[in-house]
């Protein structure tokens, strides 16, 4: 007899961390001399329904050879953001091969004063444009710092650390509501010697800096997802809050991620995004909770023409989505409006949401990212008035199971190693569904 599921609805989290995670997908990058390209680009995130978006300032626009910074030109692509209604997070981009020194944390405090002073919610320059309670919260810098090819020259460690702890000074002498986060760190260096965690670490631990940020390229070579969950984002996530020594309850992003197409088909790396999206969306803190605020594949915009590995986008005009670019969308609308209710990502790899009139059910069906891998999957207690069922793959509608009146239901016919989405509704939802 095969095994099955039983999974009773759980109620676990209080309402402030109940997030729509379609409010955390989104793309980059956005520049802000490229206004025709971003427009583009914002059209795009409102097809797919994602609301977040990455913004990266380059050196001559936070602090010149002057040392004056300039947040006055990004104005017209912050305002463009508004229009479109997505939140930016702005991403400070430093390398050794391109820019000068990194300078301490009198500049850094400068930079971050400057830039959350005119873009922070209900800043004057806002307000002057008639907008109010929206704005940057979320800061960040020095993306990828152990990349060798743009660091030829490594970063000191010690200069990291003060040029982080100026930004989050200068940003919270703005507001203390407002966000400060290291840029991204590569998968692969991240657990090997690594000079700048440790120095951060009291950063988070003191509340300076709010959230780890980590890039994720799944590979079936390299960083495989098959058989392991070794490489997954929540147990990196958790390994290195401990090897660093961060004991803060802190927030998580994936700012780039993706399944590479290499040596495999479009479907076969969609069936692996789809997997890696809710590996992105569903990392949880220390207690339980769900952290992930931003999770951005890499890269929405491109096409596999010129990014075969990673390319969402067949066509910008009309936008055209890849396999793997129709599951973002996909994930996007079904989610919209819900939240997680229960999370458990380490062991049954089960995941549930709830709004919007449905009840939204994530299994995680691959060895290693559930302790029971198989074909069928019981779920029980469902919702009153749950008329139907809705079975999603990477590959969109699989079956509707019929399931009126009936307070458990036992999916059967499930293919192992991939990630179903299992979708209820009650007979008041008729329009709408994706």
């Amino acid at each position: 007899m095969k095994k099955s599921w039983l999974f009773a609805m759980l109620w676990i989290f209080p309402l402030p961390l109940m997030a729509d995670p379609s409010a955390m997908m989104g793309g980059g990058n956005f520049y802000p001399d490229r206004l025709e390209q971003a427009q583009l680009r914002f059209d795009i995130l409102n097809q797919i329904g994602a609301v977040k978006c990455r913004i990266a300032v380059s050196e001559n626009e936070y602090f010149t050879n002057s040392g004056t910074s300039h947040p006055e030109k990004l104005d017209d692509l912050i305002l463009l953001a508004h229009k479109h209604n997505i939140e930016p997070m702005l991403l400070f981009e430093y390398y050794t091969k391109w820019n000068g020194p990194l300078g301490g944390h009198d500049k850094w405090f400068h930079v971050g004063q400057a830039f959350a002073g005119r873009f922070a919610p209900n800043s004057l320059f806002l307000k002057s444009k008639g907008i109010e309670n929206w704005g940057i919260r979320f800061y960040s810098a020095i993306n990828e710092p152990m990349w060798k090819d743009n660091n030829p020259t490594p970063i000191d460690p010690n200069e990291y650390a003060s040029a982080l702890e100026g930004l989050a000074d200068g940003v919270h002498s703005v507001g203390k509501e407002l966000r400060v986060s290291p840029g991204g760190f590569q998968e692969i260096p991240l657990l090997r010697t690594n000079h700048y965690g440790p120095v951060i670490a009291r950063l988070y631990n003191n509340g300076k800096l709010y959230a780890m940020d980590i890039h994720r390229y799944y590979d079936i070579q390299w960083q495989p997802m098959a058989g392991t969950y070794q490489n997954s984002l929540q147990n990196q996530f958790d390994q290195v809050k401990k090897q660093w020594g961060i004991t803060a309850d802190i927030a998580f992003y994936t700012t780039e991620f993706n399944f590479k197409k290499r040596d495999i088909t479009e479907q076969e790396a969609a069936r692996g995004f789809l997997t890696a999206l809710w590996d992105a969306l569903g990392v949880t803190g220390n207690q339980g909770q769900p952290v992930t605020q931003f999770a951005l594949p890499w890269n929405i915009f491109h096409t596999p023409g010129s990014d075969d590995h990673y390319g969402l986008t067949l066509k910008n005009t009309p936008w055209t989505p890849t396999l793997r670019g129709d599951v973002l969308r996909r994930v996007c609308q079904l989610t919209k409006g819900t939240h997680f209710t229960s999370l458990d990502p380490r062991q049954s790899g089960l995941f549930i949401l709830q709004g919007n009139d449905k009840t939204i059910w994530v299994w995680q069906n691959l060895k290693g990212w559930t302790d029971r891998p198989g074909t069928s999957l019981t779920l029980k207690d469902l919702p009153e008035g749950t008329e139907k069922i809705e079975v999603h793959g990477f590959d969109g509608l699989r079956a509707t199971v019929d399931v009126k009146g009936r307070s458990d239901i036992q999916i059967q016919h499930l293919i192992p190693e991939q990630t179903y989405m299992f979708v209820g509704y009650p007979n008041t939802l008729k329009q709408g569904r994706p």
